[in-house]
């Protein structure tokens, strides 16, 4: 083969490979959403959360205890019940898995569990025009906000009692607890959301905390230390060994 042709053939195969390179291409990726968004959950759960942190399990410390939840409604039931069970194991109750072990029952309630949301916008708000008006054609006109605001709140509360098993004597009563938590969207100009609220623990704008001092020991900032907070170690050291695992009633 001469020179000539194989400079032709090599030239051939570069352009072929540069068309390729430079040719245009599309990938996809494939996005879905749940059923209920991640910040409805959020502002759910941490609302419990807080409310069961008010609840001082102590009195019930020393006895054999069955948890009854029958009464439980709730949408996050799971996380719910076993929240519940967590802070009183926590908290040096002793658990029975089944009502004729145990000395004393405790009945557990939820008053509320759901979600509120109120809106503010400053500017001007959607306007249909109807066909009416000569010379102006029907539609609508878009809102245009200065200023948008949206406030999401959960709201929990809880309520629980204990009576002796056997006697049907009340023994004790948390009584009602209640919680709140929030999220918050600010727009301003159509720049946005600004997101804060208890949820987020401060303030964030496309994800980037934004270093607001007045927040730094602000009640949100408290409420995210103590969600945070360890478990009190004195409880978790306690043995197990003080179970009455021989307790017959």
């Amino acid at each position: 083969m001469s020179k000539l042709k194989m400079r032709a053939r090599n030239w051939t195969g570069s352009l072929m490979v540069l068309g390729l390179v430079a040719a245009p291409g599309c990938g996809t990726v494939k996005t879905s959403n749940t059923p209920r968004t991640g910040t409805e959950q959020l502002l759910l759960t941490n609302a419990w959360d807080t409310a069961l942190q008010k609840v001082d399990f102590r009195p019930l410390t020393g006895v054999p205890v069955y948890l009854e939840t029958g009464s439980i409604t709730a949408i996050d039931q799971g996380w719910v019940t076993s929240s519940l069970r967590q802070a009183m194991l926590t908290q040096g109750v002793l658990l029975r898995a089944k009502p004729e072990q145990a000395q004393w029952i405790v009945e557990a309630r939820v008053g509320a569990y759901g979600t509120d949301e109120h809106s503010l916008m400053i500017g001007l708000p959607q306007t249909t025009v109807p066909a009416t008006i000569p010379g102006i054609p029907a539609g609508t006109i878009p809102e245009m906000p200065l200023v948008k605001k949206s406030n999401q709140q959960g709201l929990a509360k809880l309520a629980l009692f204990a009576y002796d098993r056997a006697s049907g004597q009340f023994i004790w009563s948390s009584g009602t607890v209640l919680a709140t938590s929030s999220a918050k969207d600010t727009y301003i100009g159509g720049v946005g959301p600004i997101q804060g609220g208890s949820i987020r623990g401060g303030t964030e704008f496309i994800g980037i905390k934004l270093p607001i001092a007045s927040e730094a020991n602000g009640p949100e900032a408290a409420a995210a230390a103590r969600q945070n907070a360890p478990s009190d170690p004195s409880a978790l050291r306690q043995s197990a060994t003080t179970d009455l695992d021989s307790f017959k009633p």
